[in-house]
């Protein structure tokens, strides 16, 4: 079963949209994907009475590939392979592999702003969070080097 907390109204024009947690969305039905692979839940948001599908904004949303094989591509090409080595050991094509990082990619920035756009922050504060998450920090900068001095700074590979 799905967590419906962890979804959110898909209405841009909602008070509600891009916001999870809230309490405004129920289950209203199922439907059976195309494939023939398994039911889909149905939400309706109460505030704007708009129905999605549990997918629908989501990375998931009318790709035929499963979460497992979603989750390999990203976590290939996330260690660094191109799209043609991360679709030549998957034994997908690029051009799916392509189009799976794209809206991979789509759906990071959709997730992000609506994040950002939760914490209700002011604009200096945002211009502060950029600051930090660009690097910019001197002083986060200059403890993290020290700090990690010696380490060595490969990437984890056993996800």
């Amino acid at each position: 079963m799905i967590e419906i907390k962890e979804h959110f109204c898909t209405n841009a024009a909602c008070k509600s949209y891009g916001l999870r947690g809230l309490g405004n969305l129920v289950k209203a039905g199922t439907y059976v994907r195309k494939s023939g692979e398994g039911k889909r839940q149905i939400l309706k948001c109460t505030v704007c009475g708009q129905r999605f599908s549990e997918t629908y904004g989501t990375l998931f949303a009318g790709v035929h590939y499963d979460a497992e094989a979603i989750r390999g591509i990203i976590i290939c090409v996330a260690e660094g392979n191109s799209i043609r080595t991360t679709a030549a050991k998957l034994g997908l094509s690029k051009d799916r592999v392509n189009r799976i990082m794209l809206k991979a990619d789509a759906y990071a920035q959709e997730a992000l702003t609506a994040l950002l756009r939760s914490l209700h922050l002011n604009e200096t504060e945002l211009d502060k969070l950029w600051l930090y998450v660009t690097g910019r920090n001197v002083l986060r900068k200059k403890s993290y080097s020290s700090s990690k001095a010696g380490e060595d700074a490969g990437c984890i590979t056993n996800i």
